[in-house]
């Protein structure tokens, strides 16, 4: 497959159910697996929970609707090959405070079969172009680090405890 092949397009509210699928698979590909994070935790977040949290967050960035309390504003990519959806991105204004940059990628996730196919870098391309931004990434991810390696981005010294998932996190800035 070739990046050619790829279409990187906004994600519509008819997208949730892949976006849910590609969310799922990937936690399980990325951090049940390599054993990352436990599989109780990743999977107390439903495939039920995923899809009526994507559509509220593709309805809200389709301009639907405002975002709720509870919710925020982002953009939302999908990344389709042979129109199935393979991957999304999303971003926002950041979460949080004491942000470095005004864009965060909140999330960048590409079934494990397409890693290595520019899917991922499609979809980064598409989210961010050369714009400054930050991200969150496990700090035990070194596939996920390399690639913001490439793409520009370096640790800051700015780490966080994630309570759901269990896990530290490690901020990337460019």
């Amino acid at each position: 497959m070739a990046v050619d092949d790829v279409l990187v397009r906004p994600a519509a509210v008819a997208d949730a159910p892949a976006i849910a699928r590609v969310h799922w698979i990937s936690h399980q590909e990325a951090y049940v697996e390599p054993g990352l994070v436990s599989r109780e935790r990743v999977e107390a977040w439903t495939m039920r929970d995923r899809v009526g949290a994507w559509s509220a967050y593709t309805a809200i960035a389709s301009g639907v609707f405002p975002p709720p309390e509870g919710f925020h504003a982002m953009e939302i990519f999908v990344a389709e090959v042979d129109g199935e959806v393979v991957g999304w991105a999303n971003t926002s204004a950041g979460r949080g405070e004491d942000l470095p940059r005004a864009l965060e990628l909140e999330g960048l996730y590409v079934l494990q079969s397409f890693h290595g196919a520019g899917v991922g870098q499609a979809l980064l391309d598409r989210a961010l172009g050369d714009r400054p931004a930050f991200l969150w990434a496990l700090d035990r991810n070194p596939r996920a680090h390399a690639f913001y390696r490439r793409n520009g981005f370096e640790l800051d010294g700015t780490e966080k405890w994630d309570e759901l998932w269990q896990v530290r996190e490690v901020r990337f800035v460019r």
